[in-house]
């Protein structure tokens, strides 16, 4: 999954890519996990000594056509600094920017550069209950949210993909939530995630959301939990990770 913003040329840019927090990997190994969605596991020392709660994305350098490097930002799918390996899953865009270019061709000992975990989102252990709600993109840092809660946490949602073969549950197997199929329907302010939002039965009292995918399937689902279901605004956490016509990451 991907997070949208681009770094900016100049000396802004070449501070931030020289930066000591930059560290340097290997790709370890690579598996397709649906039609659309590249596993690449990351090796290197640095990883053995990284924390990151679930949810997290980071940062990664990778070529543009020019070769020259950009900086682009991936959801965490599992982190083991006890084998200092670290495992991204990374969705394919139409059409793709390098980041994509960069994961679809990426094979065993590529090696490339990454910066420090961090989270935009994170799980609310007070929450009365946890609802997780994206597409595909965003059901990578969400699946991993839900497998980390403890097994009594009360959870629900909806994740979103194109197909069956789209469907993937939260890492080890855990758990998983129930998915609902868009066909050949844009994925952009997606009517058919927010219908399965809309019907989904909750508690009367809010509990805490947590809202990732397309922006404007974002702004959407937080207007109906906002406004529909009178949840107050602190309770729907948001992290978009694209928006159509716009490439990079957050």
């Amino acid at each position: 999954m991907s997070l949208f913003g681009t770094p900016r040329r100049g000396a802004g840019q070449g501070r931030r890519f020289h930066d000591t927090r930059m560290l340097d990997v290997k790709v370890a190994e690579v598996r397709e996990v649906t039609p659309d969605m590249r596993e690449l596991t990351l090796m290197g020392p640095a990883l053995a000594v990284l924390r990151s709660k679930p949810g997290a994305h980071l940062p990664l350098e990778v070529p543009d056509a020019d070769g020259v490097p950009r900086l682009r930002t991936y959801s965490v799918w599992t982190h083991s600094p006890s084998r200092a390996t670290l495992t991204l899953r990374i969705a394919r865009h139409q059409p793709g920017g390098p980041g994509s270019r960069w994961a679809f061709s990426a094979a065993a000992g590529d090696r490339t550069r990454v910066g420090v975990p961090r989270n935009r989102i994170t799980l609310e252990p007070r929450a009365r209950y946890h609802v997780f709600i994206g597409e595909e993109t965003g059901a990578v840092p969400l699946l991993t949210m839900l497998a980390a809660l403890p097994a009594e946490a009360a959870a629900c949602g909806v994740l979103e993909t194109t197909g069956p073969d789209g469907e993937f549950t939260a890492p080890h197997g855990l758990r998983g939530l129930p998915w609902v199929h868009r066909g050949r329907a844009s994925a952009v302010g997606s009517r058919v995630l927010l219908e399965a939002v809309r019907r989904l039965r909750l508690p009367p009292e809010p509990g805490v959301a947590y809202v990732a995918g397309e922006a404007t399937t974002c702004r959407a689902v937080v207007r109906h939990l906002c406004g529909e279901r009178a949840w107050p605004r602190y309770a729907v956490k948001t992290q978009v990770h694209w928006a159509a016509g716009r490439t990079g990451l957050l």
